[in-house]
């Protein structure tokens, strides 16, 4: 059996004195869409920001391809992840979303960066009106839109998103669905995400977790079976 690209054992964290999480084991695999849900408050973005080195575990242990997280360096773990949170930070200087694209993807993409953009774009149904549009006077949905498009573009190992269907509308979360699927199984990339309505992404999904005060309380594995 492959090893694991995470595994979660005995983890632990506590903030003024609750407990935010409790996972007792966990691994997760390539090539595979991990999608958590769970109401308020139950864990799940606590999570994510462990998995991205954000915050600390106060007990237990977390696993990177078999070396301590805490014994990686940031620089040499952020090459190797892309983390999309809750907040829709925007740029202090303005332009155009194709400029802040670009320089997003050249930073992480070295070779063939406009290739790279170009296809995400195409992918992403992103109009050459958006494009053109300044990066600090587009909606709120359409300024996620381009964060996840530049997310999915880059090409790390494991993908991150808290809050998935964050200002999605219907037809927006059907192409993301197809092009995450796409991302998992056909390029071997381990997207881990959050949603408050897992059922609307049960096309990439490849396993379902759902958690509650902290803990995994239950696990669903998803079969897509090829038409």
């Amino acid at each position: 059996m492959k090893k694991p690209i995470y595994s979660l054992k005995n983890l632990s964290l506590v903030k003024s004195e609750h407990k935010v999480l409790s996972i007792n084991k966990f691994d997760f695999h390539r090539g595979a869409m991990y999608l958590f849900s769970g109401s308020i408050g139950s864990g799940k973005s606590s999570l994510m920001k462990v998995l991205t080195k954000d915050i600390n575990v106060d007990k237990g242990l977390l696993f990177y391809e078999d070396q301590d997280i805490t014994n990686i360096s940031s620089s040499n773990y952020g090459k190797d992840t892309y983390f999309v949170d809750r907040s829709n930070k925007r740029p202090w200087l303005g332009g155009s979303v194709e400029k802040y694209m670009l320089k997003q993807i050249k930073s992480k993409v070295s070779d063939e960066y406009s290739k790279v953009f170009k296809k995400i774009c195409n992918s992403m149904k992103i109009s050459d009106y958006l494009l053109k549009s300044d990066i600090n006077k587009i909606s709120d949905g359409e300024f996620r839109w381009v964060l996840l498009s530049i997310a999915i573009a880059v090409d790390t190992k494991v993908l991150i998103i808290d809050y998935l269907e964050k200002y999605l509308d219907s037809n927006r979360r059907i192409i993301l669905n197809r092009v995450l699927k796409r991302k998992s199984s056909h390029d071997g990339v381990t997207i881990i995400a959050t949603s408050y309505v897992p059922e609307a992404f049960k096309m990439s999904t490849s396993v379902f977790i759902k958690m509650d005060r902290g803990r995994i309380t239950q696990v669903r594995s998803v079969s897509h079976k090829s038409k």
